[in-house]
């Protein structure tokens, strides 16, 4: 399986939410909330960024916990929403 998704939103996160120099490794399911990676004023950065790099909107009510508690439920949201693009728009032609 491609973790491209993965790596960008880690490299985001590493970047903007971690204390610089930080050495800590955290698992792609692990719960971004409950480690203190990202907090509710966070998300909202990371969302913006999310929506940015992947060229998508996320609807208010897809901002449910369900997706954006670890990079493993927030990169399967991403692919979700690239596959259900990629099929609107082979309708549309």
């Amino acid at each position: 399986m491609d973790h491209d998704i993965e790596e960008i939103l880690w490299t985001y996160l590493r970047e903007n939410c971690l204390p610089r120099g930080s050495k800590v490794m955290y698992d792609d399911a692990e719960n971004l909330f409950e480690t203190g990676v990202i907090d509710s004023a966070g998300l909202i950065s990371f969302v913006c960024f999310i929506e940015e790099e992947f060229d998508m909107t996320i609807p208010d009510e897809d901002l449910l916990p369900e997706h954006f508690m670890s990079i493993s439920s927030i990169a399967a949201y991403v692919r979700l929403k690239q596959k259900h693009s990629l099929v609107l728009t082979s309708q549309e032609n």
